[in-house]
């Protein structure tokens, strides 16, 4: 396993991100060495596509890992799966209402904006934790542009989201809690960028992978990213093994010895 360079040692402009807005202010900013998986471990668990949740499911339970999301819970808003390593916003409501602050003309909080893409990667996919106000809007059609132009692989939202519609034009992958017209300008603000985060339950860090297709959503903490998939290659090895001495004929004496009919 791989971390890459601190995320504040490199220009933005030497990643072809743009400049930061100063939209984060440094003390929201959690974890500065954005941790990555090697793009060859990646790839391995590309080949468990299309169903790469349902694969990997028996193996994180296995290892006795909170790791599942279901997919009734965070929904997906189009077909298709992401795998990918996580970048994380928590939000949280702000502390005046929102008429308040439009009244007193108040400028809105900062969300964090283009900002979360210039700190994130090719390929990286966006976890937020907005659970604290569900009738508001934590992601939208600008920043899905913004997600897309740069390269990221999708969204996992605990909250809601807005302008679905035009999400699955642009084809991007996302999932989430609920949907909501209303924005979340003047009701939300960022608490910190990539730090832990609660999805459901679910401990996300930066740099965990996030696999996510139409059954759910499975984290994988950055250290078990490896074991996992030497586990589940074992699985998928064992079970076409089986497959096909039933193919064949075996008796049932044969197929135990194969896979334990416990395990079926």
């Amino acid at each position: 396993m791989t971390r890459v360079d601190n995320m504040n040692d490199k220009a933005p402009e030497a990643r072809g991100k743009g400049t930061l807005l100063g939209l984060i202010p440094d003390e929201k900013v959690g974890v500065k060495e954005h941790l990555r998986a090697p793009n060859e471990l990646i790839n391995r668990y590309r080949k468990l596509l299309p169903d790469v949740t349902s694969t990997v499911a028996d193996a994180v339970e296995q290892l006795g890992l909170r790791a599942i999301v279901p997919a009734h819970i965070l929904r997906p808003i189009s077909e298709g799966a992401l795998i990918g390593s996580a970048v994380t916003a928590r939000y949280v409501p702000t502390q005046h209402s929102s008429g308040f602050r439009v009244a007193h003309d108040e400028k809105a909080p900062a969300m964090g904006g283009r900002d979360l893409v210039t700190l994130s990667e090719r390929g990286d996919v966006l976890v937020i934790n907005s659970s604290a106000e569900y009738s508001a809007s934590s992601f939208g059609g600008l920043m899905a542009n913004s997600l897309i132009e740069a390269g990221m692989e999708g969204i996992v939202v605990d909250g809601s989201i807005r302008d679905i519609a035009s999400m699955r034009l642009m084809g991007l992958k996302a999932w989430s809690r609920g949907v909501t017209p209303r924005t979340g300008k003047h009701r939300l603000e960022l608490a910190e960028f990539n730090g832990l985060v609660e999805v459901h339950g679910v401990q996300v860090n930066p740099g965990d992978l996030v696999l996510a297709d139409s059954d759910g959503i499975v984290i994988i903490p950055f250290d078990y990213i490896e074991r996992v998939i030497d586990l589940v290659e074992v699985a998928i090895d064992n079970e076409r093994k089986l497959v096909n001495a039933i193919k064949g004929g075996s008796d049932p004496s044969e197929l135990a010895k194969i896979l334990p009919p416990h395990k079926w």
